[in-house]
């Protein structure tokens, strides 16, 4: 499967938070992960939040940051993206930061965008776009089922 992911679901690649497992699960190898290249800065942001927290240890942190890039098959400019980001971010009334990744799974055919971000997946559905915007629980269903599919 294809998915663009969202900061939202990476940040859970690194961080034992609620939803972890299904989002490691996602990014399994044999899926085909993309993500604008916004996703470095927003979730090396909140990395850095969650250790000067104390939520995780500087190192911890860096190493997320780090190892970041490996996870995603292709990273798309967000200069390629932005207008017709900035156009859904006009319709759905919400940040450009997040239509990014919707922008980036109209541009790349067969994908799905996975969110743990439910407020951004109920304007996207509200706007038309809902068929390729899942949560992290139904991407998590589609991949249980696609792996069932093969198996048996």
């Amino acid at each position: 499967m294809i998915f663009v992911v969202d900061a939202s679901v990476a940040i859970k690649w690194f961080v034992d938070e609620s939803h972890h497992d299904e989002a490691v699960a996602i990014s399994n190898e044999s899926n085909r992960l993309v993500a604008p290249d916004l996703v470095f800065a927003e979730v090396s942001n909140v990395m850095r939040r969650k250790a000067r927290g104390g939520y995780i240890s500087h190192e911890q942190a860096a190493v997320s940051v780090k190892n970041l890039a490996a996870a995603f098959k292709e990273i798309v400019p967000s200069s390629q993206l932005i207008n017709v980001a900035f156009e859904y971010a006009a319709r759905l009334d919400h940040s450009i930061y997040d239509v990014l990744y919707l922008a980036c799974a109209l541009r790349t055919p067969g994908s799905l965008l996975v969110t743990a971000d439910e407020k951004f997946r109920a304007k996207a559905v509200a706007a038309g776009v809902g068929e390729i915007v899942l949560s992290l629980e139904e991407a998590y269903g589609r991949l249980l089922l696609e792996q069932e599919n093969k198996h048996g």
